[in-house]
């Protein structure tokens, strides 16, 4: 008797034309537009292969998630080694292609507890990183730790340009231009560059 035949190897790159085609649609029209069809549509394959790479619309999702997540995780760490590490922060932060997908995975989120808790995995992950490296530039310029506590600062800095992203997103742009000058202010005190001694 022959020996059963195995099934054709999965396709790598049907499998990442799925992820990034969900990715854009959720970007483009927001996440209950990602169905399978539209998902299937855009990245060139028959419907029915979505459910051959993935069980399920969640395990899309969460494909879409994990992806999207090591990108920010990697240029995250690459921040900390930056001669400017608050600007790096503020810069990754800026990026509306990754603040308007988070805004998209968080709508989700409320909907379906495993996107939920493997965003807060993640948002853990990223908040560590980003005290990790408020702490370093804090620390190379002598300031008080326990006054201008690093996790405090790191949550100014990425939650106020994620900020400024969602608002210009739906047109309301008062006070960025006051707001930007003001953070490039306080990026400045702490550049690399700049001597330290001149801090609060």
């Amino acid at each position: 008797m022959p020996a059963a035949s195995r099934p054709k190897e999965k396709d790598a790159g049907a499998r990442l034309r799925l992820i990034e085609a969900t990715a854009q649609i959720m970007r483009d029209e927001g996440y209950a537009a990602a169905t399978s069809r539209r998902v299937a549509a855009l990245a060139g394959v028959k419907p029915a292969l979505v459910y051959y790479y993935f069980d399920t619309m969640d395990d899309l999702f969460l494909a879409v998630l994990r992806a999207g997540a090591e990108v920010s995780l990697q240029q995250m760490r690459r921040a900390l080694t930056d001669d400017n590490p608050l600007r790096a922060l503020w810069l990754v932060n800026s990026d509306p292609r990754r603040t308007g997908l988070n805004t998209e995975f968080m709508a989700l989120a409320n909907h379906r507890k495993v996107i939920g808790a493997e965003l807060k995995a993640y948002a853990e992950r990223v908040r560590d990183i980003e005290t990790a490296a408020v702490t370093v530039a804090l620390r190379a310029h002598g300031v008080d730790l326990e006054a201008f506590p690093p996790i405090v600062i790191s949550m100014l800095l990425a939650q106020m340009a994620r900020s400024l992203c969602n608002e210009v997103a739906i047109g309301v742009t008062d006070g960025h231009d006051q707001m930007s000058s003001f953070i490039e202010r306080f990026l400045v005190q702490y550049d690399a560059s700049a001597s330290p001694g001149t801090d609060r």
